[in-house]
């Protein structure tokens, strides 16, 4: 699969700015960098606009739960901006998707992409992983041998993985 045929972000490699029409701004850093990251966006939010800055070592459950009650309070003009490694930022950014935010309400600066979460389609099951694009990674749920696929889920925020020795099982 071609570049041109992928749905794999293609990050930046500078951070996007606040949006100065936000009426309301919740910042998301995840890890030390993702954190540095964030507290610089807080002193570029417009004055006078209401700003919380939120940060985590990961996007674990009890932090994609306080996203998920945010989102909740959200109102016209709320913006969210998420900081950190590639997968930590997709696991926030499905979140809040499903929940109902546009794309356009959304900004992201990735400071990493060597850790991935691979979506396994046999047993519906997400694996941490290291493995790159188009290499491999046993499924922690399953077991079975995964590809990981140059394509990813906005729902689910991960790659896609399929069964790599599919055509040699009988």
């Amino acid at each position: 699969m071609g570049a041109e045929h992928t749905s794999v972000p293609r990050w930046g490699s500078e951070w996007p700015a606040p949006d100065p029409s936000a009426r309301t701004v919740l910042l998301v850093g995840f890890g030390a960098r993702g954190c540095a990251i964030s507290t610089a966006w807080a002193a570029d939010v417009p004055a006078g606009r209401p700003v919380e800055v939120l940060a985590a070592d990961d996007a674990d459950e009890s932090v994609l739960a306080v996203l998920t009650a945010r989102i909740a309070g959200a109102r016209v003009g709320w913006r969210l901006m998420l900081a950190g490694p590639e997968d930590d930022v997709l696991a926030a950014r499905a979140v809040a998707l499903r929940a109902g935010v546009l794309d356009a309400e959304i900004r992201c600066a990735v400071t990493g992409t060597e850790r991935k979460r691979v979506y396994c389609p046999h047993c519906r099951s997400t694996t941490a992983t290291t493995a790159p694009v188009a290499g491999e990674t046993p499924c922690d749920g399953c077991g079975r041998r995964l590809h990981v696929y140059a394509h990813v889920s906005r729902r689910a925020g991960a790659y896609l993985g399929f069964m790599a020795d599919a055509e040699e099982v009988a």
